[in-house]
Formats: C-alpha cells, sequence, structure tokens
C-alpha cells in the first residue's frame, strides 16, 4: 500500500478527470481547471501577430512559425509529462535510474533532500467555486508540516546567474484584479500554488507551511528549489471575481 492509498480523503471519490480532454468533473458537474483560471488572470499571447513579424525576420510564411512553435510547445509538454512521471516514480520507490533531460537534476536534488511524500498527483477541487486542479506532491514532516513542491521544467524561471526572474522585460502584468502582479512565469506559478493552498485549507483541513517550485531544465548545471509567497489576498480577488462573472453569466 502506498502514501497515496494511506492518505486517501473522502473528498477525492466526489472528483473524476478525463485526460483526453484534460477536464475535471464534480459528481458530473464539470469544473474549471486551476490552470485555465490562472491564464485567464493574464493578456493571452498574440501567437498571429508575433508569428508575422517572425516569418518577415526570417523571410518564410507566418504558417512556418507557428507549425514550429506548436511542434516546440507539443515537445516541451511531452518532456515535462515524462519528468512529472518519473518523479511520481521514484517517490513510489520505483526510481527508473534514468539520468537523461531534467530528470538527472530531479535525482540529485533527491539525493540531497528527503522529502516525506504525502499525496502526489493529487486532484482537489473546491466545489464552491467550481475550481479543481492537481497537485504534483505535497509532503508532512516528522513535525507534522505540509509543504507543496509543484515541479516544473523549464528555463523561464532563472537566469544564467542564478537570479530568479520576477519582473517582466516589458513591465507586462496581469488582468484586474491581479494588475498588479508582473506578468512572469513565478508569479503564474505562485498565483496556481497559492489556489492549491487555498484549496487544501478550505476544503480538506489542511494548513499549508511551505510553497516550493522545484525547478529542473537540462540547460542548468544545477536543481533550483524557489519559495513561493501566499498570495491569499489576490486568489480570494479572482475568485470573487469569477464568482460574480458566473451569476452574471447565469
Amino acid at each position: 500500500m502506498t502514501y497515496n492509498d494511506l492518505n486517501i480523503h473522502p473528498r477525492d471519490a466526489h472528483l473524476s478527470f478525463d485526460p483526453d480532454t484534460h477536464s475535471y468533473h464534480f459528481d458530473g458537474r464539470e469544473m474549471t481547471s486551476v490552470t485555465t483560471l490562472v491564464e485567464d488572470c493574464f493578456p493571452k499571447f498574440d501567437k498571429n501577430y508575433w508569428a508575422a513579424r517572425k516569418a518577415l525576420q526570417e523571410g518564410v510564411d507566418p504558417d512556418m512559425i507557428l507549425d514550429r512553435w506548436d511542434r516546440e510547445a507539443q515537445h516541451a509538454r511531452d518532456l515535462g509529462t515524462m519528468m512529472h512521471d518519473k518523479i511520481e516514480h521514484y517517490y513510489l520507490g520505483e526510481d527508473q535510474g534514468d539520468d537523461t533531460d531534467a530528470y538527472r537534476l530531479f535525482r540529485l536534488f533527491a539525493a540531497n533532500n528527503r522529502l516525506h511524500p504525502y499525496r502526489t498527483e493529487w486532484r482537489i477541487y473546491h466545489e464552491d467555486f467550481d475550481l479543481a486542479g492537481t497537485l504534483d506532491f505535497i509532503e508532512c514532516t516528522p513535525q507534522g508540516k505540509f509543504n507543496i513542491y509543484d515541479w516544473k521544467r523549464s528555463k523561464k524561471l532563472i537566469d544564467p546567474t542564478g537570479r530568479i526572474l520576477t519582473e517582466s522585460r516589458y513591465r507586462a502584468t496581469g488582468l484586474h484584479p491581479v494588475n498588479h502582479l508582473p506578468d512572469t512565469s513565478y508569479w503564474h506559478y505562485a498565483l496556481q500554488v497559492s489556489i492549491y493552498r487555498f484549496i487544501l485549507e478550505e476544503k480538506y483541513g489542511i494548513s499549508v507551511s511551505k510553497m516550493r517550485l522545484g525547478v529542473f531544465h537540462p540547460s542548468y548545471h544545477t536543481p533550483w528549489i524557489v519559495e513561493l509567497p501566499y498570495l491569499h489576498n489576490e486568489v480570494r480577488s479572482i475568485l470573487s471575481h469569477k464568482l460574480s462573472h458566473s451569476a452574471i453569466a447565469f
């Protein structure tokens, strides 16, 4: 029996997930994913505009640029999914002994940091806001403290000198009600993990101590652990905004 079996929660039975459509359902009712909610808090990337500019620079058709970007994005997603799967197997005692790609850095991190897994790939939800998402990893230390870890295969969080990239080069920001947050990967992830924490504390009776990103990318020479702030006020504002707009739509 694994820690996922030992720490099963009564709420788990009410949430289903369709991997093909990446959709969550609570007792048959479709939920908004945390990822989608966070994406809606920031301006959308105008890929057609930027593809046209890039195509002009390279002297090619914009469709070629769009196709290349799509292939690169899918490849990155596939590698990220593979890394997540390997990390989950590691904590289930099934380390594949694989030092390729970003997993090499995770194994380096794991060798120097003993975590105490409570649940991995845990699907959680807040039915009051029709919201659901999947936690990568939550530990419960011997002292009874719960810490969230979110694994990222990304090179957009840390610069070559080891500086965390919290500011936008173009001074871009989020949308109301988080238009004070810079539009960077760091703040996207801080908001994402803060929502997970909010759900755990409100609906699962779990008080979270720390929120961290484990950043592993093959372009880095070392793993990075990034502490995240709890954006409690921002989460409250976003969910209130979501609720009011849902009521108007209804």
